[in-house]
């Protein structure tokens, strides 16, 4: 077995646990010892738990959330044929905060980044890479170290139970890999985490957005980086149209907000225009119309924002379909909280420090999977929307518990004909309702029986074109 340079021989039994089963191949033992060392976190002397083995600790306390110290210990070393040690609780404990955030900051750094290669299918439009961000919140232990840090979130009806950490996130679409995340407390709203991720963007992607992110300032930001965006906006800002285009969209100039009032006087009044700085965009009108299969049918609009400016290489009816992919974001959301980390639970972690490890440990994990699934999905030359997360994590689980450290365990599961997704999954609809509420009386729970609840649907969309404004003819 390797064993770290520089350090006294020692019997195999001290590192015997060092694993994490079929994803051993991705997060290796050279792998942890190089950002253990670059870290200044290998320990001073040969301990029963070297530092090593409390990264695949701590990162199978991942797969295994619903266990105390013990049995996480008990899953890691269940498969091995020699004797491991048995550390208590306390132990184990002190081993984290020995270790610290640093090692796990470090080797999510090392794993994050696009996984789809120009050959997977559904990852790339019109040769840009699809990426979307989006926000969400991750439950910790309700402490009063965690509040003081984290805080709890209010709302109308009234404080969280638990302190939320505000976690964002760079998906590829297609795989749904990290190409990055940013977490920690709820400032600055979502746009102001997002900006932390702008160093990850760059030419050749397409990034997509929901409306929490419609600033112009950010907007501006995000071009700057070389990447395109396809962002929905909200419908009471104004965006004066300067030149209709043949496909129904239109042209339309957005000032950073400094210059804003006098970009907009010059609209309502004509003349010279003035010397204003801003982002040249392409804004869509879109309307959707959805009819189930009994014949009810409802529309909804929105509008989105572009940099896409070219209409015959970039229709409006086929962005309008595109921005459709924003979802991955949430479904990957879905996966790291309900699949990984488990419905309704929380951190286990009582410091801010141990929910910063255990945060890193977590999408260390998520990664893990997912490039194992993009890599599986291009050896067979699949769509990796085909391939099952929750099959990947139940291989996993079992391949830890049996100390299995191939991959291929993992890839055949995947590829089984009998759990592969269908290839093209009908389209349905589903409200957003509270499903499982706080309270008896609920305000906004599903009704039972309802032409909306999951229903097998078809969609269209029209876009609807502007007008553009004169000298003549200006508000």
């Amino acid at each position: 077995m390797h064993v770290q340079s520089g350090m006294p021989a020692v019997g195999r039994s001290a590192f015997v646990a060092g694993h994490l089963g079929g994803l051993t191949q991705i997060v290796t033992p050279h792998l942890v010892d190089e950002v253990l060392a670059v870290t200044c976190r290998v320990q001073k002397r040969v301990r029963k738990l070297p530092s090593r083995v409390v990264v695949y600790f701590v990162l199978a306390m991942t797969l295994f959330p619903g266990c105390g110290y013990a049995g996480v210990w008990a899953s890691l070393t269940a498969g091995l044929r020699s004797r491991a040690v048995e550390p208590s609780a306390a132990a184990l404990r002190a081993a984290r905060r020995r270790v610290g955030v640093e090692p796990f900051a470090l080797l999510f750094a090392r794993l994050r980044g696009p996984v789809a290669t120009t050959a997977t299918v559904g990852a790339f439009w019109r040769g840009l890479r699809l990426v979307a961000w989006d926000a969400t919140t991750v439950e910790t232990a309700d402490t009063p170290d965690n509040v003081a840090v984290f805080k709890r979130h209010r709302s109308g009806h009234g404080p969280a139970g638990y302190p939320q950490v505000h976690l964002s996130a760079l998906v590829e679409c297609g795989t749904r890999a990290l190409i990055d995340a940013v977490f920690g407390p709820r400032i600055g709203g979502e746009a102001g985490q997002a900006r932390r991720l702008l160093p990850s963007l760059a030419p050749g992607m397409l990034l997509l957005a929901d409306r929490g992110y419609d600033s112009y300032a950010l907007m501006r930001e995000v071009a700057d980086t070389g990447a395109h965006l396809l962002f929905r906006s909200k419908t009471r800002h104004p965006v004066p149209v300067l030149q209709a285009l043949p496909d129904g969209s239109s042209i339309c100039f957005l000032p950073l907000p400094k210059h804003s009032v006098r970009y907009h006087q010059w609209v309502r009044s004509g003349g010279i225009p003035p010397q204003v700085h801003g982002l040249l965009a392409r804004v869509i009108e879109v309307t959707i119309a959805v009819t189930t299969a009994d014949g009810d049918r409802r529309t909804s609009s929105m509008r989105l924002l572009t940099t896409l400016l070219d209409p015959d290489r970039y229709p409006a009816v086929d962005l309008a379909r595109l921005y459709h992919q924003r979802w991955e974001a949430e479904t990957a959301f879905f996966a790291f909280k309900a699949t990984l980390r488990g419905p309704s639970q929380v951190l286990r972690s009582h410091h801010p420090v141990g929910v910063n490890q255990e945060i890193y440990a977590y999408l260390i994990t998520y990664q893990a999977l997912r490039i194992t699934a993009g890599q599986a999905a291009d050896t067979a030359g699949l769509d990796p929307d085909r391939l099952s997360f929750t099959v990947a994590l139940r291989t996993l689980r079992h391949s830890v518990i049996s100390a299995d450290r191939h991959s291929a365990d993992i890839t055949a599961a995947l590829l089984d004909p009998r759990r592969l997704h269908p290839r093209k999954r009908r389209n349905r609809t589903s409200p957003r309702t509270v499903k499982r509420t706080l309270s008896p009386y609920a305000y906004n729970k599903p009704k039972a029986g309802g032409s909306w609840a999951k229903r097998r649907i078809t969609s269209s969309f029209t876009i609807t074109p502007r007008i553009a404004l004169t000298n003549n003819a200006r508000p």
